[in-house]
Protein backbone atom coordinates (compact mmCIF):
# COMPACT_ATOMS: atom_id res chain seq x y z
CA UNK A 1 0.00 0.00 0.00
CA UNK A 2 1.65 3.18 1.11
CA UNK A 3 1.15 6.21 3.23
CA UNK A 4 -1.59 8.61 2.26
CA UNK A 5 -1.13 12.23 3.23
CA UNK A 6 -4.16 14.52 2.91
CA UNK A 7 -2.59 17.94 3.20
CA UNK A 8 -2.18 21.08 1.19
CA UNK A 9 -0.26 24.08 2.49
CA UNK A 10 -3.05 26.41 1.37
CA UNK A 11 -6.01 24.23 2.35
CA UNK A 12 -9.08 26.00 3.57
CA UNK A 13 -12.58 24.87 4.20
CA UNK A 14 -14.98 25.14 1.29
CA UNK A 15 -17.44 28.02 1.27
CA UNK A 16 -19.98 25.74 2.96
CA UNK A 17 -17.56 25.23 5.87
CA UNK A 18 -16.83 21.57 5.07
CA UNK A 19 -13.36 20.11 4.76
CA UNK A 20 -12.86 18.47 1.37
CA UNK A 21 -9.80 16.95 -0.24
CA UNK A 22 -8.23 19.15 -2.91
CA UNK A 23 -4.86 17.40 -3.11
CA UNK A 24 -4.70 13.60 -3.08
CA UNK A 25 -1.22 12.36 -3.78
CA UNK A 26 0.76 10.00 -1.62
CA UNK A 27 4.19 11.53 -2.16
CA UNK A 28 3.73 15.27 -1.68
CA UNK A 29 5.24 16.43 1.63
CA UNK A 30 3.39 18.90 3.84
CA UNK A 31 4.73 22.44 4.05
CA UNK A 32 3.22 24.77 6.62
CA UNK A 33 1.60 27.91 5.20
CA UNK A 34 3.57 31.12 5.61
CA UNK A 35 0.47 33.26 6.00
CA UNK A 36 -3.24 32.57 5.85
CA UNK A 37 -5.23 33.88 2.90
CA UNK A 38 -8.19 36.03 3.86
CA UNK A 39 -11.19 35.94 1.54
CA UNK A 40 -14.76 34.72 1.34
CA UNK A 41 -16.89 33.57 4.24
CA UNK A 42 -15.29 33.00 7.63
CA UNK A 43 -15.75 29.24 7.35
CA UNK A 44 -13.89 29.20 4.05
CA UNK A 45 -10.88 31.07 5.43
CA UNK A 46 -10.34 29.08 8.62
CA UNK A 47 -7.07 27.16 8.47
CA UNK A 48 -7.39 23.44 8.89
CA UNK A 49 -6.42 22.04 12.25
CA UNK A 50 -4.62 18.77 12.84
CA UNK A 51 -7.94 17.40 14.12
CA UNK A 52 -9.64 18.44 10.85
CA UNK A 53 -7.04 16.42 8.94
CA UNK A 54 -7.50 13.40 11.21
CA UNK A 55 -11.28 13.59 10.79
CA UNK A 56 -10.93 13.86 6.99
CA UNK A 57 -8.63 10.82 6.96
CA UNK A 58 -11.09 8.89 9.14
CA UNK A 59 -14.01 9.84 6.86
CA UNK A 60 -12.00 8.76 3.81
CA UNK A 61 -11.18 5.37 5.37
CA UNK A 62 -14.79 4.88 6.42
CA UNK A 63 -15.92 5.69 2.87
CA UNK A 64 -13.61 3.04 1.42
CA UNK A 65 -15.03 0.50 3.88
CA UNK A 66 -18.61 1.52 2.98
CA UNK A 67 -17.91 1.15 -0.76
CA UNK A 68 -16.39 -2.28 -0.16
CA UNK A 69 -19.30 -3.40 2.02
CA UNK A 70 -21.80 -2.16 -0.56
CA UNK A 71 -20.01 -4.13 -3.28
CA UNK A 72 -19.80 -7.29 -1.17
CA UNK A 73 -23.52 -7.09 -0.39
CA UNK A 74 -24.35 -6.69 -4.10
CA UNK A 75 -25.70 -3.19 -3.53
CA UNK A 76 -25.20 -0.10 -5.69
CA UNK A 77 -21.54 0.44 -4.81
CA UNK A 78 -21.12 2.97 -7.64
CA UNK A 79 -23.75 5.20 -6.01
CA UNK A 80 -22.06 4.71 -2.64
CA UNK A 81 -18.72 5.73 -4.17
CA UNK A 82 -20.23 8.75 -5.93
CA UNK A 83 -21.82 9.95 -2.71
CA UNK A 84 -18.57 9.51 -0.79
CA UNK A 85 -16.49 11.27 -3.44
CA UNK A 86 -18.95 14.18 -3.49
CA UNK A 87 -18.71 14.56 0.27
CA UNK A 88 -14.95 14.08 0.58
CA UNK A 89 -13.41 15.78 -2.44
CA UNK A 90 -13.55 19.41 -3.49
CA UNK A 91 -14.95 18.78 -6.97
CA UNK A 92 -17.41 21.57 -7.71
CA UNK A 93 -15.83 23.75 -5.02
CA UNK A 94 -12.47 24.43 -6.67
CA UNK A 95 -9.60 22.70 -8.43
CA UNK A 96 -8.69 19.20 -7.27
CA UNK A 97 -5.35 17.52 -7.90
CA UNK A 98 -5.99 13.79 -7.57
CA UNK A 99 -3.26 11.42 -8.70
CA UNK A 100 -3.67 7.82 -7.57
CA UNK A 101 -0.30 6.34 -6.66
CA UNK A 102 -0.20 3.59 -9.30
CA UNK A 103 -2.05 5.41 -12.07
CA UNK A 104 0.01 5.40 -15.27
CA UNK A 105 -2.20 5.67 -18.34
CA UNK A 106 -4.29 8.58 -16.98
CA UNK A 107 -2.37 9.66 -13.88
CA UNK A 108 -4.41 12.74 -12.93
CA UNK A 109 -8.14 12.83 -12.15
CA UNK A 110 -9.22 16.48 -12.51
CA UNK A 111 -12.97 15.78 -12.58
CA UNK A 112 -15.32 13.84 -10.34
CA UNK A 113 -16.12 11.47 -13.21
CA UNK A 114 -12.44 10.75 -13.76
CA UNK A 115 -11.98 10.02 -10.06
CA UNK A 116 -14.70 7.37 -9.99
CA UNK A 117 -12.46 4.76 -11.65
CA UNK A 118 -10.22 4.94 -8.57
CA UNK A 119 -13.07 3.87 -6.34
CA UNK A 120 -15.00 1.46 -8.57
CA UNK A 121 -12.62 0.44 -11.36
CA UNK A 122 -13.03 0.93 -15.04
Amino acid sequence: MGEYIFTDATSKRCADGKVRICLHHSSVPFQAPTSPKVSGAAAATALLTENDVHEAQKAWGNAIKAITKSHQQKQDFVATAAKAAGELYGYGHGNVLFKPTKATKNPFRPTAGDAMSYFVGG
